[in-house]
């Protein structure tokens, strides 16, 4: 079968996932992954510009320059770690680091760095990057992409399945059993993020691990109340978001609005209860009712997250994707090295239903080795 690899950093920005994957009409399996730590300058500097409103061109363009010449690299390592030759690799899809994501309005885009043509140069492959932007250009939001890749991966004939994914921002993919719903899949809110940039600030650490800090604080009512009235919540798919949101200066203005003094664990605790039911009431008011609720991507490590997500959602079986023998951190990242396969065989790579999209597009652009 055809071999593909995808690479990705997401809004999370803790690392760079890796997938080796064979792909064909008929299968798909996942050979090798592994998730590459950025150095630490690198990843600052993508901090800096996933944070900042204002960002300056000279260090958006080294940073994108020095972005792809890191992934060139750790794909090519990676590879050379493979027992397979290189030269069978037909085509590296890679998502970059997103910066910015505005979505809606008629100069809508969505901005992800990390220089393809680098990568091609470095590995001597095909590579296939800026996979959003079509979409956007036919009237989606760009997002979520990897519905397609959960449709062909966790189907199941007979279950009704809902496919979770917890990076920085959440998403979810309905997968019915026998028929195609209506809403297949979209941004939910946060997902990590919140957690992330409160703790990183007040603690020092670049997330809640595992969901300690959580479990010894206390769900604040008050500030649950108000980062639950965001807007954003309330409107119809297809939608999709981003850290331009849900970021600490979120969490910082909810706080003020309620007026309350509260204990920084408590406030850990509170914006993961917000997390598991923006989850539970997308769930609720756009999926089917019952089933299995298969969880990828980091938050599924926090096992406070996955405890209150349990909680709210009793009518589903809430069951890490290594269950069915899927690696969690390797989804995203075989997603889009199944998005490269569709590219290179001009099949469409967004679901219109999931981003609004007037069509299927091929997705993508073209580096060649």
């Amino acid at each position: 079968m055809p071999l593909f690899v995808g690479a990705i950093s997401g809004t999370s920005i803790d690392g760079l996932d890796l997938a080796l994957v064979e792909i064909d009409e008929e299968q798909i399996q996942l050979l090798q992954a592994e998730t590459a730590d950025f150095p630490a300058s690198l990843r600052n500097r993508l901090d800096r510009l996933a944070n900042s409103d204002n960002t300056d061109l000279q260090v958006l363009g080294h940073t994108h320059a020095a972005l792809g010449a890191y992934i060139g690299k750790a794909i090519k390592t990676f590879l050379e770690r493979s027992p397979i030759n290189s030269k069978e690799v037909r085509a590296i899809g890679s998502h970059g680091q997103t910066i910015h994501h505005y979505p809606s309005g008629g100069e809508a885009f969505s901005l992800q760095i990390g220089d393809a043509s680098r990568i091609a140069e470095i590995t001597r492959l095909d590579t296939i990057a800026d996979f959003r932007s079509r979409d956007i250009a036919a009237g989606g939001v760009g997002a979520p992409l990897v519905p397609i890749f959960h449709q062909r991966l966790f189907h199941d004939n007979h279950r009704d399945r809902i496919v979770l994914n917890i990076g920085g921002i959440a998403n979810i993919t309905n997968l019915p059993a026998n028929h195609a719903p209506e809403h297949v899949g979209f941004d939910t809110g946060p997902g990590n993020c919140l957690i992330d940039a409160y703790v990183k600030e007040k603690f020092n650490q670049d997330c809640d691990l595992g969901g300690r800090i959580a479990a010894t604080g206390t769900t604040d009512l008050k500030l649950l109340d108000q980062l639950m009235s965001d807007e954003w919540l309330t409107r119809r798919p297809p939608k999709s978001t981003g850290r331009e949101h849900f970021n600490y200066e979120y969490v910082r203005h909810a706080i003020r609005k309620t007026g309350v003094q509260l204990d920084n664990a408590d406030i850990v605790a509170t914006l993961t209860e917000f997390t598991a039911l923006t989850i539970r009431d997308a769930i609720t008011e756009w999926c089917h009712l019952s089933g299995d609720l298969i969880v990828c991507g980091g938050g599924r490590l926090n096992a406070h997250l996955m405890r209150r997500i349990a909680q709210n959602c009793p009518d589903y079986e809430v069951l890490p994707c290594e269950s069915l023998k899927v690696d969690g951190d390797a989804v995203e990242a075989a997603a889009f090295a199944y998005l490269a396969y569709l590219h290179v065989n001009n099949c469409a790579g967004n679901v219109p239903e999931v981003t609004g999209a007037q069509g299927g597009r091929v997705l993508g652009c073209l580096y060649p080795a």
